[in-house]
């Protein structure tokens, strides 16, 4: 065995490599004075090196090997490298300042790239063990206490083999000695591993390190034992529910009395043919209507949408005799009603679900970086299940650290089923295609001269985009770094900008709103039939401002695009099937709300129309939108759960609806006041339940049906109440509908 000074392919990093002749495996971590008690009797201990390992080629997290290799097979070279290990790979490193001890900056110090014999993994002769990390289902730590000396560690494999326990002797490992002389300098001697008040030993050290290589989940039935890589249901059975980060109850009278209107820009400037469009729908509309429209409270929408002031005028000549048809269907009768409360053995359909039901909808923690990474094979395909992703991103989101790349996945830019050199392929290509739309027309300056209805569109463009969430800090500044202008320039541009009448629209300083700039007008290129319509840059920026790349952040929005062309489309119909299908979904599991709606004119739904035009974006805060928008597009119950979102929401507030609203103006402050108000883990959780009740509910009339059929007893002028509307939103199919040709001389909207 030589020591080799021979550069890897990372010589830029100068780091030194290790190698012993044989098969090479590089050395992540080691341990010295771990012992096996194969007896009670001190003498028979076995003492040896606890050890990460992994293949030098391209291999996952998942595939490194957790050893133990006795100091008797090794040879004083061997166990020299072993021991220099020990003491220099992330044993040093300070809690509190995030350096190492030395004072030099952990980041920047050189990292020694180890490589080794592969270890030994089993023989009959010796005490050597080796267990992947994929083959390990949970890890249990006993912390050194009265009566137990040394602290020790137990692997539970989920093949049942039975492997030995592992006991750290901290008295003789000079690297423990090591840290705990440093901490005890420190005032630092407390364990911050397992999330107790514990004296710091060496199997803290061990965990910090497997932490960076899988999930590491503390049981909720035993505080010593943390679950590996835990799958969502392991989650959800085992690991402690995360807390809402919203504690305060909610005062209804306090909040009546006390909220503020916020007042929403007024989107100008539309054209004259949009305008009279408008116009000639509230004309036709019925008087009530027109009253209605005039309402403050309504006003704060139709301002900030005019597709929505087309929608209300045409409620009343349509939608309206849609609902009365559905509703005499749609809410059951005594037959139905009575079948319900027998098949689910209880008077409140509320409580349809059994308590195992229940507790899988519960809220779990994000995917981290490492579980995430976990996923993944050597080639960077996933090895589990696309269906399984889904559901653990369904009930916990993403970490903001991978979201970027999640997000290209639930946007299918990136095929589920893609490895890792696909995907840059597939990167290249699409910043070509990209390349080619946008030269369309940022070269084409015939076009942008003289085409009226492409300057038309910039200038929806450009006026939206000057007032595309301004709060967020990338945003915020219309500067040419994009960053808070210089207070003593008064050249210099800042958020106010917006509000200056005689400000220039068009002159678009900020990096990243030009960049939003030039996604839209791509798209407008792109989707003719469609172009731009109001509301799409809010589907947009946050799009953009998690990816911060024009091409990928352009490509997932023309896919966003996709399942949300049908809320733009220039007669509304998209808008107004969805309304319908919700208006049907309320009257079948909250029909005495419905009925309270009906006499209190609110049964339109209209508060809901600002939260499916833009999917809830003006509802939340911008990291709960995040957070909302990666369930939603997991489409894991149904492609329309947006649908079952509103219906959480009537059934949180249904309460206080019912005893203190009844009036349409009433009931439409109140929900336009829920803005940023809103606890969404509560929120997906009660959806999640009403969903799961709406099928068992589906699943009981139709097999009611079906009997009643095969019995001969069914008569065929009976209809079931369920519809092909609600019947849908219990498929994971994408719900399309595409804008046709734009006729001769209508603008964008």
């Amino acid at each position: 065995m030589e020591e080799s000074d021979q550069v890897t392919p990372s010589s830029s990093s100068r780091r030194r490599s290790y190698s012993i002749d044989g098969m090479r495996v590089e050395l992540l971590y080691c341990k010295s004075k771990c012992y096996l008690h194969p007896t009670s009797s001190s003498k028979d201990n076995i003492p040896g090196f606890l050890t990460l390992t992994r293949q030098p080629s391209n291999t996952s997290n998942i595939d490194i090997v957790i050893s133990f290799v006795p100091e008797n097979l090794l040879s004083d070279e061997e166990r020299a490298i072993y021991e220099k290990v020990d003491m220099q790979i992330d044993t040093t490193i300070s809690e509190h300042d995030g350096t190492d001890n030395s004072g030099n900056n952990s980041s920047n110090s050189k990292k020694n790239v180890v490589y080794i014999n592969k270890p030994l993994v089993s023989s009959i002769t010796s005490y050597s063990f080796g267990i992947t990390i994929s083959n390990i289902y949970s890890v249990q730590v006993r912390a050194p206490s009265v009566g137990w000396w040394w602290g020790s560690i137990i692997f539970n494999s989920k093949s049942m083999e039975k492997i030995p326990i592992v006991f750290f002797h901290d008295d003789e490992s000079p690297s423990t000695i090591k840290e705990q002389e440093l901490r005890n300098k420190d005032f630092n001697i407390f364990s911050s591993e397992n999330g107790t008040n514990e004296l710091f030993w060496g199997g803290d050290q061990f965990l910090k390190i497997l932490k960076k290589y899988c999930v590491l989940e503390k049981s909720s039935l035993e505080n010593t034992v943390f679950l590996v890589n835990p799958t969502s249901e392991d989650m959800i059975n085992f690991v402690p529910p995360v807390q809402s980060s919203k504690k305060e109850k909610f005062n209804f009278n306090t909040f009546l009395n006390n909220a503020k209107w916020k007042i929403l820009e007024t989107l100008a400037n539309v054209t004259n043919k949009t305008r009279d469009s408008v116009k000639d729908a509230v004309d036709e509309a019925p008087e009530p209507i027109k009253a209605m429209l005039l309402k403050p409270e309504v006003r704060q929408i139709v301002d900030d949408f005019d597709s929505s002031k087309i929608y209300l005028a045409k409620w009343a000549m349509g939608v309206q005799e849609e609902a009365e048809r559905s509703r005499k269907k749609v809410i059951l009768d005594d037959y139905y009603t009575n079948m319900l409360k027998n098949e689910l053995g209880t008077e409140d359909f509320k409580n349809a679900l059994s308590p195992e039901e229940v507790s899988r909808t519960r809220r779990i923690k994000p995917i981290s970086k490492v579980e995430w990474e976990s996923f993944f094979d050597h080639t960077g395909r996933f090895f589990i299940t696309v269906n399984e992703i889904k559901e653990r991103i369904f009930h916990g989101g993403v970490d903001e650290e991978i979201r970027p790349e999640v997000w290209l996945f639930l946007f299918e830019v990136y095929p589920w089923d893609s490895s890792r050199l696909d995907r840059t392929t597939i990167r290249k290509n699409l910043f070509i295609v990209y390349s080619r739309f946008k030269n369309q027309w940022e070269d084409n300056f015939q076009l942008q001269e003289e085409d009226a209805f492409w300057q038309d569109q910039k200038f929806r463009i450009d006026k939206d985009i000057n007032r595309c969430d301004r709060n967020i800090k990338i945003f915020k500044y219309n500067t040419e770094s994009g960053e808070k202008p210089d207070e003593n320039n008064k050249n210099s541009d800042g958020i106010d900008d917006e509000d200056d009448e005689d400000v220039d629209i068009t002159n678009i300083k900020n990096p990243h709103l030009k960049i939003l700039r030039n996604i839209l007008i791509t798209y407008n290129e792109y989707n003719q039939n469609l172009g731009y319509v109001q509301g799409m840059t809010d589907l947009l920026a946050p799009i953009y401002y998690i990816l911060r790349d024009e091409s990928l952040s352009f490509w997932c929005f023309t896919k966003f695009m996709i399942r949300m062309e049908r809320n733009f489309l220039r007669d509304q119909s998209g808008m107004r099937a969805q309304m319908n299908t919700l208006n049907e979904l309320v009257q079948f599991m909250l029909p005495e709300l419905y009925i309270h709606l009906e006499k209190a004119d609110s049964n339109n739904l209209f508060f809901f129309f600002r939260m499916l035009l833009v999917w809830f974006k003006r509802e939340f805060q911008y990291d709960d939108v995040l957070k909302l928008w990666e369930v939603l597009l997991t489409d894991y119950y149904s492609s329309q759960f947006h649908l079952c979102i509103c219906l959480g929401l009537l059934s949180k507030h249904e309460k206080i609806i019912m005893k203190h609203l009844d009036q349409f103006d009433q009931v439409l402050k109140y929900f336009n006041d829920l803005s940023m108000m809103i606890d969404l883990d509560d929120l997906l959780v009660r959806s999640e339940l009403l969903f799961l009740r709406f099928r068992k509910m589906v699943d009981i009339i139709d097999r009611e049906a079906s009997n009643k059929k095969n019995s001969g007893t069914s008569d065929n002028s009976e209809e079931n109440p369920i519809s092909d509307d609600l019947r849908r939103l219990l498929s994971k199919k994408l719900v399309i509908q595409r804008e046709g040709p734009r006729p001769p001389g209508v603008m964008g909207g």
